[in-house]
């Protein structure tokens, strides 16, 4: 089944279980007389226009000439649950299921119930229920037992259904997440638990040793070196005298296509305004992928804050050259130049570099403030007016 996504931090709960297959909510009902249809329709209005209150009023006429009619019992739960009268609403879903306990959407009120107010018991026996629908709802029980600390079961029926149906985002999710609080157990995973120990006692050689060997593991999943990693760095960040171990932590992820860590280093010093720290890792990440776009892009920006402009002028060109059609290199290019009094550079790849500007208003905007800055300093102020009025005018349109 296709779970709802969770951000599910161990033993902490949700909001909302998915319960998304599909049957349509049972809309026809047999009406014995006009009163009923009346009410019936009255009671939608009044749901519609969330006035619940109306609404089971509307319902409880519709009871008294049809007391077990399955689909006013589960309109009525649905209004109760909207009013976050939660008991009320577990005994009209529940008098539904009773009624007509082969509808499966019936149960998957009763379900989307207990999940909300935290009742797993009662949410695992209406997921019962629905296996009997089809076994995919069986995904449903893997955050109920871990909500419940049975985790060996959630363990047990995580990879059943991998085996069953092949593995899903979701299932690998919570898989790391028992194994990482469990440990399981084992060396391995032990060592995670160390980790953290040592983290926390300020044993940062013990910890650093640690990390690597984490980080070597193969039988440990890369989305919790990720966190390995992380934890580190905030303890490194603390503890300057270990950021060479944190460093030395970047060559084990060389091998992974999905998140550049020496990337990632580099943003979390760019934000803490360590520019110097800042720049050395995105040189690092670099070394990786020379072509990313994305890192030069953030080292032109660490270059621009520090004011090196020299350096500046030397990679947004090298930008320039990788990528003739992105217009950022050529902004950054021209800034560096109209900083170093090469007005005249800066002039000609401003105006190559604009034309390559769409739809993006910022961008455009400190375009012309730098074209304005290379003409003042070339002493055309004729054209460096034109220039800041244009940057206004586009400034003003922004504000509107």
């Amino acid at each position: 089944m296709n779970t709802k996504t969770i951000v599910f931090f161990f033993l902490s709960l949700f909001a909302f279980p998915f319960s998304g297959w599909s049957q349509t909510e049972p809309e026809d009902i047999a009406m014995v007389s006009d009163a009923f249809q009346d009410s019936f329709y009255e009671s939608l209005l009044q749901k519609g226009i969330e006035n619940y209150d109306k609404a089971i009023v509307a319902l409880e006429k519709c009871l008294v000439s049809q007391p077990n009619n399955a689909t006013v019992h589960f309109e009525l739960g649905k209004n109760y649950l909207a009013l976050k009268q939660y008991e009320n609403a577990y005994q009209s879903f529940q008098k539904a299921t009773q009624i007509e306990p082969k509808n499966r959407w019936f149960w998957v009120g009763l379900y989307d119930l207990s999940f909300q107010t935290k009742n797993y018991e009662r949410a695992m026996t209406a997921v019962q229920q629905l296996i009997g629908f089809d076994e995919r709802y069986k995904d449903d029980l893997i955050p109920l037992y871990m909500a419940t600390n049975q985790l060996e079961k959630a363990l047990a029926l995580i990879n059943e259904m991998n085996a069953k149906f092949g593995k899903s985002q979701e299932r690998t999710q919570f898989k790391n997440q028992i194994l990482l609080a469990t440990k399981n157990q084992s060396s391995d995973w032990k060592e995670l638990g160390d980790f953290k120990n040592y983290l926390e006692t300020n044993n940062g050689l013990q910890a650093a040793q640690t990390m690597k060997s984490i980080l070597g593991n193969g039988q440990i999943p890369n989305s919790i070196k990720h966190r390995v990693v992380n934890e580190f760095l905030l303890f490194a960040y603390k503890n300057p005298q270990y950021e060479t171990d944190l460093e030395t932590a970047i060559p084990f992820f060389d091998a992974d296509k999905e998140i550049n860590v020496a990337q990632e280093i580099g943003k979390f010093y760019q934000n803490k305004k360590q520019l110097e720290k800042a720049i050395h890792y995105y040189e690092l990440a670099l070394q990786k992928e020379a072509g990313s776009v994305a890192t030069n892009l953030l080292l032109l920006q660490a270059y621009t804050t520090d004011q090196q402009f020299q350096k500046l002028a030397q990679k947004s060109a090298e930008g320039m050259e990788l990528y003739p059609a992105q217009g950022y290199f050529y902004y950054y290019f021209g800034l560096a130049n109209n900083q170093l009094h090469q007005f005249n550079k800066a002039k000609e790849a401003l105006e190559t570099g604009i034309d390559f500007v769409i739809d993006d208003l910022d961008l455009e905007i400190n375009f012309n403030l730098q074209l304005a800055e290379a003409y003042n300093g070339l002493g055309d102020f004729k054209m460096k007016d034109r220039f800041f009025a244009k940057a206004d005018q586009l400034i003003q349109n922004k504000k509107k």
